[in-house]
């Protein structure tokens, strides 16, 4: 026991903070090639990290203390070990990544590759490349089932939702939603599946005990992404064309409040820890933070240049 306690304090003093719990967003700037770490206890930028050309997508992996952030330009995956908050890897890539997602025990990387009409399915320790599966045309968004064994793909010029086996590596069927689908995220209990549609102005929401569109709830003008809150009370969608947050009462299935935000709002994400929302605006550079109970707008943060923290971008360290 004494050996243990001993190595538990030699960790604590390597990494500050390891022995208690802190949540961090990782937002991908885009026109500086970097990605910010945010704190999110103190709504604080911690750290400023050089990565590929372009960074887009995120995903983090908790368990294994990883983010891994696709640069669509770079042609390439950066690897972020987020004990240290460095980039410790970059896996090339013969694709242009944007959409990215984990596999449920992080030992396979799922890349959309939003050219070639494909899945990519990487080694997540080296980037080779394990599998492809063919999909409809310019996959983005990525979401994985609860359990792991189902990958959704938002194939934004097909209209369409690929469902993915992730132990064959097969595309099951594929799933019509409306025009140019693009975020995507699940419900807490993982029985919905919301679907951006950018050009229909609305979101799908699909059963995923029958892969069925169930229903239809109209948003703002050119919607971005998606989340539900922790409770599956709300759902929160960006709206790109009229710089707002669309705020659903899914019970209803209705727009109950449509919130002004900073320009372009992209990537979206709930912090359950602190019951707030977090979206990446685009244009003004800034990480906006939403009290999710009373709907008001906190203090923004300030992040790099063009924002879009695209897919699971916020992580624990424990």
């Amino acid at each position: 026991m004494q050996q243990l306690l001993s190595r538990l304090l030699l960790l604590g003093c390597l990494y500050p903070g390891l022995l208690s719990a802190s949540d961090f967003a990782y937002i991908t700037n885009q026109g500086e090639h970097t990605v910010s770490v945010v704190n999110l206890k103190d709504r604080q930028v911690v750290s400023t990290l050089k990565v590929g050309q372009a960074p887009v997508g995120v995903a983090v992996d908790s368990l294994n203390h990883k983010a891994y952030i696709s640069n669509v330009e770079g042609r390439s995956i950066s690897v972020i070990n987020t004990l240290q908050q460095r980039v410790e890897q970059t896996f090339n890539l013969p694709i242009a990544p944007v959409g990215i997602a984990l596999s449920k025990s992080g030992d396979r990387l799922f890349a959309a590759d939003w050219y070639h009409d494909a899945l990519v399915v990487l080694d997540a320790t080296n980037g080779h490349t394990l599998a492809q599966v063919q999909v409809g045309k310019a996959p983005g968004g990525l979401q994985l089932s609860r359990d792991g064994t189902t990958l959704y793909v938002a194939n934004r010029d097909s209209n369409d939702i690929s469902v993915i086996d992730t132990r064959s590596y097969q595309e099951i069927h594929r799933v019509a939603v409306g025009q140019h689908p693009f975020g995507l995220n699940l419900s807490p209990d993982g029985r919905q599946l919301y679907v951006v549609n950018v050009y229909s102005n609305s979101v799908s929401v699909m059963d995923t005990r029958n892969d069925k569109v169930v229903d239809s709830i109209a948003v703002g003008d050119h919607p971005y992404c998606v989340t539900a809150d922790s409770d599956g009370r709300r759902l929160f969608v960006t709206n790109t064309g009229e710089d707002s947050v669309s705020v659903i009462d899914l019970a209803t299935k209705k727009e109950i409040q449509k919130l002004r935000v900073p320009g372009t709002p992209e990537g979206v994400a709930y912090d359950a820890e602190h019951r707030q929302v977090l979206v990446a605006s685009w244009m003004d550079n800034v990480l906006v933070v939403i009290d999710s109970s009373s709907l008001k707008l906190l203090p923004s943060v300030t992040v790099g240049s063009q924002p879009r923290a695209f897919g699971n971008f916020i992580g624990s360290i424990h």
